[in-house]
Order: C-alpha cells, then structure tokens, then sequence
C-alpha cells in the first residue's frame, strides 16, 4: 500500500520554489522567472512512484499585497498551507537566511505540521558562505530536518524527496499514476506563454502581465491557439511587439516550441497584446484570467 499526503512548498520570491518543484515531480509544472511573484497561485505538482504519492503544493512567494491579485496570492499561501502532511519552507542558500524566513518558520510552527527546510542555489554558493547561514537553522525548535538542494542540478533532490516521505500519513490516491498536476492543458499553455514573456521582457516589463486564451482547438494532430497577452499600461504594448513585431514573433517562437512539446504535437500560436488599465484590481478581469478567491 502507498503512502500518500500533501506537501506545501512555501518561501520568499525568488527562493527557487517553483524550479525545485519541478525537479522533485521529474517535469516541468510551474513556470519559472527571474521576477518575483511568477507564481500566483497553487500549482499541484505530483510524484508517484511503486511505494508513495507525493502532492507538492507550489505556491506564490510571500509579499505584501498591493492589489486584488496579490490578495488572491495570499490566500493562495493560507489556503496551501491548510491540512497537509508537512510544511516544505524553501530558503535561497545564495542570497542567506534572514529574518524573514525564521519569522515564517516561527509562524508555521504553531500549526503542529512537521516543518522541513530546503536551502536551495547551493551549486552557486561557496561553502564558507553558506556554513555560518546553516548554522542559523541549528536548534530551532520545532524544525524537523535541513536539507541543502540545487534544483537545477538535481543535487541533494532525491535525498529531500526520500526524506519527505516519512511525514506522508495518507493512503489514498488523489491522482493516477501518470499524472503529474492537477492544471488544465488550457491553464499550463498560458502560462507557458505567460513565462516566455517574462523571460523576454525581464527589464522593462514589471510582472503585472496577464494571458488570455481566446481559442485553443485541436484541428486533426495540430492545435489552433490564439491567445492575449494583457498589460497594464500603455507604454507596455510597444515594448512586447518590439520593433516592427520582432519581440511578439520572438516570444511566439519560443513559447510555440515550449507548448509543442507539452501538447506532443504541431501548435500554429497567435497572439495578440491588449492594454487592460490596472487590470489586477479589476474582480472581472481576475476572474477571467483565472484568478479568483472564491474557491480560496
């Protein structure tokens, strides 16, 4: 019989939540980006093997909300961290530990859920660095285990995932064997495109870029998908079209190549740029978009 349960992944922006996640469920399930907040809310990445099932519960880093959607990211936060077998608390090792993070280790320990730590980025972190930071964590009571990580090297990752299921007290599968998140395909194609816009613009765009998918439609073995990408302020749609349209061409191709392969098929992708003025604090607009605490 199985093991199973839920794992909350929480931390600050940019902490490396979302790579590691990806590196413990073997696939890609959540978007990753130099900016923060890239993840606004909970992605479910999910690991069965012949003894386990792990739910890795992926969520935004924490903030201070300054809109409607950030609220929504909060709850997403709370809403995670709810009845599940252990809270995962992942720490940038590069960047240290600092109050914040014992704070929020503080704030979890009241809930009486085993509380394991990842200090992630260690394969750019020199040692003699990151020893006096670990040395932070020692003799915090109610901390379980410390665990050192780099995601995109999948060092220390099987170790972490192993260690993990002790603190699985479930036996019921909540997905079959070969899924490995509960998103949509129409949810993980925008946010696909949603990524590569990030990516592109990672100076002149601030995160406040939503995606909306208009059609996706399987034509035979291809995929028709016309989707709008939404900013906020108008002087933000010349800079995604670029210079007679080669940025949006350029964020086309890549996120056409990135949706191919998760769709195991050809992709024919329009997209299109709309300015939506202030469109995080517009209910309607998140509850289009996806992003809607009603369900929080």
């Amino acid at each position: 019989m199985r093991k199973t349960g839920f794992i909350a992944v929480v931390g600050q922006a940019n902490a490396g939540k979302s790579t590691l996640v990806n590196s413990l469920v073997g696939q890609k399930v959540s978007i990753v980006s130099p900016k923060p907040q890239t993840t606004r809310e909970q992605i479910l990445g999910v690991w069965t093997d012949e003894d386990s099932q792990m739910v890795f519960v992926d969520t935004p880093g924490f903030l201070h909300s300054k809109n409607a959607l950030g609220d929504y990211m909060l709850k997403s936060i709370e809403s995670a961290v709810q009845d599940v077998d252990c809270i995962l608390v992942v720490i940038d090792g590069h960047d240290g530990i600092d109050d914040r993070e014992l704070a929020q280790i503080a704030k979890y320990r009241s809930r009486n859920v085993p509380i394991v730590v990842a200090v992630s980025k260690i394969d750019i972190t020199q040692p003699p660095r990151l020893m006096p930071e670990l040395a932070k964590l020692n003799g915090i009571e109610g901390l379980n285990e410390v665990y050192c990580v780099s995601a995109k090297r999948n060092n220390g990752v099987e170790e972490l995932k192993q260690g993990l299921k002790k603190y699985l007290s479930g036996s019921e599968m909540y997905f079959e064997e070969d899924d490995v998140t509960d998103k949509t395909m129409r949810f993980s194609v925008s946010e696909i495109i949603r990524e590569k816009v990030l990516l592109a613009c990672e100076q002149e765009i601030p995160h406040g870029v939503g995606v909306e998918i208009n059609k996706m439609q399987q034509n035979g073995s291809a995929w028709d998908i016309d989707a709008t990408v939404i900013v906020e302020k108008a002087s933000h749609k010349p800079i995604i079209l670029g210079k007679h349209g080669a940025m949006i061409k350029s964020i086309g191709v890549h996120a056409r190549e990135s949706i191919e392969k998760l769709l195991q098929a050809n992709v024919f992708l329009t997209l299109w740029v709309k300015v939506k003025e202030d469109w995080r604090n517009n209910p309607s607009m998140l509850n289009e978009l996806g992003y809607s605490n009603r369900q929080k």
